[in-house]
C-alpha cells in the first residue's frame, strides 16, 4: 500500500458551495470538469447533489457521460461543446450543451427531429476571452440562423471573464457590458434565456455579473480564490491535503551531494530524510532546491533535484524527528500549514495546476460531511 495520501475534505467542499449561493443569492452551475479539479468528480457531485446546484458543468461529453452514470440527477452542461460525432450521444443523454457552431446546431436539430425530442442548447458567447464561442458582435446573426431550426430549445446564454480575478475590472466591465448587449440583442428576437451565466470564482468573489440568475464557480467550491485575489467576501476552506511519510532518514556530513546532478550539498553535518514522492506524483520538479514540507509542525526545506518517485527533506531542525513521521506536502500540521498558492508562486504557475497534479496523480481518499 502506498505511503501517499491526497485526502479531499468533502465538508469542505460542501461548505463552500453554501457561502458561494449565499453570497451569490444566484442559482449556481457548480463546476466539476477535470475530475474536479483533481477533487473527485463523482464524489464531489454526490455530496452537492443534495445542495441543489442548478447544473453540474462539466468540459466534454466523456465527463457527461461518466456522471450520468453515477446516478446523477442534476443536470449536465457540457460546456466545450461537442463534435458532430458526439450529437448522437448528446441527444439521446438529454445532455445540455454549449452551442457555437451552425453546423453542430444543424446536426443536433436534425438529430432532434429524428427522435421527437427537444436539446437544451446554451449559447457561449465569446465577449473577450478569444478562446470559444460566438464572437458578440456575431450573435445577432448567429441566433437567427438558430431560431427557426425545430428540436433545439435556447435555455441559455453564458460568457467567460478573462480577468476577473485582477484588480483592475475594466476589462472584466467591458465584458459585462457586451454581455448585457448580447442579452438585449436576444430580445429584441423574442428570445427569453431561462439561464443567464458569466461569473467564474473571482467575479462571484468581487460581486461581478451576480445579477443573471446563474454564477458558475470553480476553484472556489474547492476552497480557493483564483490567483492571488483574497476571499474577503466569503470563508472558504480548502478541500485537498497530500501527505506522505518518511520512508529513510540518514545523517551525513558537510558537504554531502544530495540527488541527481549533485544540484544541492549540505552545508554542515545534517540529517536528510527521503519520501516517496516526486514528480510522477504530481509534486512538480520544479521545487527541487525550493519547495518546503511539514514535519512534526516544522516546515524543512526541499534539498536536491525532486526525483520521480523520490524527494529528500533537510529535518536537521526537527527534534526527535524518525521514520514514519508524517511529511505534509499540502496542508496544514500543527500551527503550519502550506497552500497551493504558495507551491504555485515557487514554481511560476496557479494554484489550480497544483490541485489538478497532485490530486489526479495519486489514490484519493474522501472525509465525507456529518449530516
Amino acid at each position: 500500500m502506498t505511503t501517499n495520501k491526497v485526502i479531499i475534505d468533502l465538508g469542505a467542499v460542501r461548505h463552500n458551495f453554501r457561502q458561494i449561493k449565499t453570497l451569490a443569492g444566484a442559482g449556481v452551475v457548480a463546476v466539476v470538469k477535470s475530475d474536479a479539479y483533481g477533487h473527485g468528480m463523482i464524489p464531489v457531485a454526490q455530496t452537492l447533489e443534495p445542495e441543489g446546484p442548478t447544473y453540474f458543468g462539466v468540459f466534454e461529453l466523456e465527463e457527461a457521460m461518466e456522471l450520468k452514470a453515477s446516478g446523477c440527477g442534476v443536470p449536465i452542461l457540457i460546456m466545450m461543446g461537442i463534435l458532430a460525432e458526439q450529437v448522437s450521444a448528446v441527444v439521446d443523454n438529454g445532455f445540455t450543451v454549449a452551442l457555437f457552431q451552425k453546423a453542430i446546431a444543424r446536426r443536433i436539430s436534425d438529430a432532434a427531429q429524428q427522435r421527437q425530442t427537444v436539446v437544451p442548447v446554451h449559447i457561449k458567447v465569446d465577449t473577450g476571452m478569444t478562446r470559444l464561442g460566438v464572437t458578440w458582435a456575431d450573435l445577432p446573426d448567429f441566433l437567427q440562423y438558430v431560431l427557426p431550426l425545430k428540436g433545439i430549445h435556447l435555455k441559455g446564454m453564458f460568457s467567460h471573464f478573462a480577468v476577473s480575478d485582477e484588480p483592475d475590472l475594466a476589462f472584466t466591465n467591458k465584458q459585462r457590458e457586451r454581455f448585457l448587449w448580447a442579452v438585449n440583442e436576444s430580445d429584441k428576437l423574442n428570445i427569453s434565456f431561462d439561464d443567464l451565466h458569466v461569473s467564474n470564482s473571482g467575479a462571484i468573489l468581487t460581486k461581478k455579473g451576480l445579477d443573471f440568475g446563474l454564477v458558475r464557480p470553480g476553484i472556489a467550491l474547492y476552497g480557493s480564490s483564483p490567483a492571488k485575489m483574497p476571499s474577503k467576501n466569503i470563508s472558504l476552506k480548502r478541500a485537498m491535503s497530500f501527505k506522505s511519510r518518511i520512508v529513510q532518514l540518514r545523517s551525513v556530513p558537510a558537504d554531502t551531494p544530495v540527488s541527481y546532478g549533485c544540484t544541492y550539498n549540505t552545508k554542515s553535518s545534517s540529517t536528510i530524510a527521503t519520501i516517496p514522492v516526486g514528480y510522477d506524483d504530481g509534486y512538480n520538479r520544479l521545487l527541487s532546491n525550493n519547495g518546503e514540507v511539514l514535519v512534526r509542525g516544522t516546515r524543512v526545506p526541499v534539498v536536491g533535484r525532486v526525483c520521480m518517485n523520490l524527494t529528500m527533506l533537510d529535518v536537521s531542525s526537527v527534534e526527535g524527528v524518525s521514520v514514519g513521521d508524517e511529511a505534509v506536502l499540502l496542508g496544514a500540521q500543527g500551527k503550519e500549514e502550506i497552500t497551493a498558492e504558495e507551491i504555485a508562486e515557487k514554481i511560476g504557475t496557479i494554484n489550480y495546476e497544483i490541485y489538478c497534479s497532485i490530486g489526479k496523480s495519486n489514490l484519493r481518499s474522501y472525509l465525507y460531511p456529518a449530516e
